[in-house]
């Protein structure tokens, strides 16, 4: 039951196909996501929205396509027809999904290019014609496919991506990405058949399309409540390590509890992915975290005389694909090819990573099935799952730098004999594409540790470091030209002398 509707209430029709509709779902009239959303906004406004579920299962956007005998574009069914008489104020579409299997035709041959655009907005153009005043929302990021899926890791829909943003901005439309919020939960809100969401996720569609419809955004759950810089931290094992994962000895041991010791003269909070939560580090608490990350924010704080928020986001081990949203390593450029191809070809593989020939680093790769199930690091390993835990949850928080120290993972073919270089175009790629999911379009700091000294073949990732730092406006630390690192361990104990020499590097770009 939905609550009182004015008289003058917006009148919000949602079309698509089965998601819309509700496909498989008990009582689709209350736990479908147009039903739910009715609810949502009764809460948030009573009375002054009336949705309706004008949703076709199978359907998709290409005026020629064939269902078996029947059309398939939803411009041709009765439930198009039906809103365009009601006139809404508002409409939601989400179709997409059920065009895959035609539209990669639009870039291997067999249709014309941007045919599925120009349709696309042909059916958008009859909501604006039944209204003129009309607000149109389509999901220009659709609903994520599972493992298993026909169309899991294929392509198409990381090039639809691409005409699904170009048709909101050619039409005035609002974009709602669907993928964000349902991703990390797909194990539990997606069907047998991998791709209809349940009515938990009915719901979660409901509530990001309602945030839309109200101008809401979502705050990041790791949004610091006090005053002071904010620093995203992220990378791999030396990011992750405390203090207290070393043995010291005894004059080591001092001046690292020196270090902590300042904890005490300046505020250093700390974020951890991991758990979710803030905490004010204290010379208690701080030898437990990152004691690079740590002795960088001390610094920060001693120098600017401001609190130090840090936003923690790192994992032994992890490659820079963990932290790469899919749709970042498979975006393309107007031409629609690849912007970065070796990172498309493993996003698109269509096994998980621990079984992926595509991924260049075979100790890696090897890792995968012994750590399968390992929370402690091997979970956090495969394609955008450090993203999906972290990234994505800072992808909107306002921050004033970004402190990034990884690339052993993504340097050479393995440890052992023989470690070679990977190929120095996947190297460019990745830190390319980190810089951009990471950074944005955020004009801030982007601080690139370069790999330190040590009996690997790590020159080729020293230099693609530079040069992309260099090209991309990022601060490049070359800490083997500082004689920092040690020769046959690639986790230097001391990370003092890493955090100073970042301190210095900003210091000098005036920051």
């Amino acid at each position: 039951m939905t609550g009182l509707i004015l008289a003058a209430a917006l009148k919000v029709a949602c079309v698509g196909d089965s998601i819309t509709y509700g496909l498989g779902l008990e009582n689709r009239d209350r736990t479908s996501y147009p039903a739910q959303l009715q609810l949502i906004l009764d809460d948030a406004a009573p009375g002054e929205y009336e949705v309706r579920n004008f949703g076709n299962s199978g359907r998709g956007i290409y005026l020629d396509s064939m269902r078996g005998d029947e059309k398939r574009g939803f411009r041709w069914m009765k439930e198009h027809r039906a809103a365009l008489d009601w006139k809404p104020d508002v409409v939601v579409c989400n179709l997409g999904i059920n065009d895959n299997g035609e539209y990669l035709k639009e870039y291997a041959g067999g249709r014309e290019r941007g045919s599925w655009a120009a349709d696309y907005a042909r059916l958008l153009a009859d909501y604006r014609q039944a209204n003129p005043e009309v607000k149109l929302y389509i999901w220009t990021k659709l609903a994520p496919l599972a493992p298993g899926q026909k169309f899991y890791r294929s392509p198409e829909p990381f090039l639809m991506q691409r005409d699904l943003e170009a048709v909101a901005a050619k039409m005035g439309a609002t974009g709602i990405d669907m993928q964000e919020p349902l991703r990390s939960e797909m194990d539990e809100i997606l069907a047998k058949d991998k791709i209809h969401p349940n009515a938990k996720g009915a719901r979660i569609i409901a509530e990001a399309t309602a945030q839309a419809l109200l101008g809401r955004s979502p705050k990041p759950n790791c949004a610091p409540h006090g005053e002071g810089e904010v620093w995203l931290c992220a990378g791999q094992s030396n990011m992750q390590q405390g203090w207290d994962e070393y043995d010291r000895p005894g004059e080591e041991h001092e001046r690292h509890d020196r270090e902590l010791a300042q904890l005490a003269k300046v505020r250093v909070n700390f974020w951890d992915f991991n758990t979710g939560k803030w905490e004010r580090l204290t010379p208690q608490n701080g030898g437990r975290k990152s004691a690079f990350g740590v002795s960088f924010a001390i610094r920060r704080a001693l120098a600017t005389g401001e609190p130090v928020n840090m936003i923690y986001v790192a994992a032994g081990g992890a490659p820079t694909e963990s932290f790469l949203s899919e749709s970042t390593m498979c975006r393309v450029d107007r031409g629609g090819s690849a912007v970065y191809p070796h990172l498309m070809a493993i996003a698109t593989n269509r096994h998980r990573l621990d079984a992926n020939a595509d991924f260049p680093c075979k100790w890696v790769a090897r890792e995968y099935p012994r750590r399968s199930g390992n929370m402690e690091e091997g979970h956090w390993w495969p394609v955008s799952l450090m993203y999906d835990e972290g990234i994505s949850k800072v992808k909107d928080l306002k921050l004033d730098g970004i402190l990034w120290y990884q690339g052993e993972s993504n340097a050479t073919l393995c440890v052992g004999s023989p470690d070679e270089p990977l190929d120095s175009v996947y190297m460019e790629e990745t830190l390319r594409a980190v810089v951009e999911e990471l950074r944005g379009e955020r004009q801030i700091p982007f601080i690139m540790m370069g790999l330190p000294k040590m009996n690997r073949p790590w020159a080729p990732y020293r230099a693609a470091q530079a040069k992309v730092a260099r090209e991309t406006g990022c601060i490049f630390v070359d800490t083997f030209a500082a004689g920092l690192g040690e020769e046959n361990d690639v986790h230097p104990r001391n990370k003092i002398p890493f955090a100073e020499l970042a301190i210095e590097a900003l210091e000098k770009e005036g920051k």
